[in-house]
């Protein structure tokens, strides 16, 4: 990574009069000097080498590779996506079974390689990394992901006007203080919730946020959106058509209009509600919404949340996304490192002082997240409510 940053590298007083593409990024949120000689920094980077030196040495790879998925990882997402395709024929005949199995499985498959994939963890061989997640594409194009999700959410995790991530539904919800307060707000721990919910991914992700990020050239007007050539705009075109047939439009010409209308909403909705329960409840709670640092690490540590650590279904169903703190300081480690890096890093932010927010599992998390959704839903400025 050094060695192809350093082919762009720029002569210091050339910087000076250098601007961004987006004013607002100018200064950044961070800041970067002494970043390295930081006794935290330093402290986590020589945690994360110790632990993976004897990994290594044992599997005789390197130490990059031994950050990536394991053999025993691969079986298991193999194992899934047979399971996935064998549920896809009963799926088709209109099985009622399979209207909660079949997208629940694709949600587990999603939630244990796809988001891994695109953060380059799957594998050291970038085409392995880039490619595998096109086989599922049901969550999110994968292009547009690298840009909501990598670029933007990871780098600016909860800051305003720059994580995509607050901003997906401001006319419906409100999860932060940057979010202007609108009337519809008042109630958006009830209709509004169950309502975004359910469409965030069959209509917001693939649909709505695709479009706009297309014709504005930026995804939820705070990340840059690098504009497709013609080729590559038919290809994701041809790419979002797929998606819109295999969950939309098949069903009408093979069932009777009332179980048609209920295959192409059930399923990517309970899909839907499996990935917001899982992406809302590591980072929109009273204790992370609005925590700040301007040091990187410590940043990605103060707007996570873990839940439910060191408990097998919490890391299953979320693909290891409960150790949201570890993650976002390590993208690049596959999820199925971060049990046994937690501990280890929990140890360290209690040695420098660094709040590490932790709940004991799903039941909690959701609990926080509502609690938090429902406080940002008051009109701002009243009595008690000075956000």
């Amino acid at each position: 990574l050094y060695g192809v940053l350093n082919k762009f590298k720029v002569d210091p007083e050339e910087a000076k009069n250098l601007k961004t593409i987006d004013p607002r990024d100018d200064g950044a949120h961070y800041v970067w000097d002494k970043y390295e000689e930081d006794p935290f920094t330093l402290d986590i980077k020589k945690m994360i080498v110790e632990h993976f030196k004897p990994i290594a040495k044992a599997r005789g790879i390197s130490l990059r590779e031994a950050t990536k998925a394991t053999p025993q990882r691969w079986a298991m997402i193999l194992s899934l996506m047979a399971a996935f395709f064998a549920t896809i024929p009963y799926f088709v005949a209109g099985q009622w079974w399979t209207l909660i199995v079949t997208p629940q499985l694709a949600w587990v498959i999603i939630a244990n390689y796809w988001h891994d994939g695109l953060h380059f963890s799957m594998s050291c061989d970038w085409r392995v990394n880039a490619t595998l997640p096109y086989l599922f594409p049901w969550l999110s194009s994968p292009w547009m992901w690298y840009h909501q999700h990598v670029i933007g959410h990871h780098a600016y995790t909860n800051v305003d006007h720059k994580d995509p991530d607050l901003a997906h539904a401001p006319q419906l919800m409100r999860e932060h203080k940057s979010i202007r307060w609108r009337p519809a707000h008042k109630k958006q721990h009830g209709v509004s919730f169950y309502f975004v919910w359910s469409v965030a991914v069959g209509l917001g992700l693939q649909v709505l946020s695709d479009v706009r990020a297309n014709m504005k050239g930026t995804y939820n007007n705070v990340v840059p959106y690098a504009r497709l050539s013609p080729a590559r705009l038919y290809a994701h075109t041809l790419g979002r058509l797929f998606y819109a047939v295999t969950l939309f439009v098949w069903p009408w010409f093979v069932f009777p209009a009332w179980k048609a209308a209920i295959w192409c909403t059930v399923p990517i909705s309970t899909f839907s509600w499996s990935f917001m329960l899982n992406s809302q409840i590591n980072h929109l709670t009273e204790q992370c919404a609005h925590a700040s640092s301007p040091h990187f690490l410590r940043h990605q540590v103060l707007t996570a949340q873990d839940f439910g650590v060191g408990r097998r279904w919490c890391q299953f169903f979320s693909g290891g996304l409960n150790q949201q703190i570890e993650h976002h300081m390590f993208p690049c480690v596959n999820h199925c490192h971060l049990p046994a890096l937690a501990p280890k890093v929990k140890a360290l932010c209690e040695k420098h002082g660094v709040k590490y927010n932790e709940v004991s599992g799903y039941r909690e998390a959701l609990r926080t997240h509502l609690k938090h959704t429902e406080e940002m839903g008051v009109r701002p400025f009243s009595v008690g409510h000075e956000h």
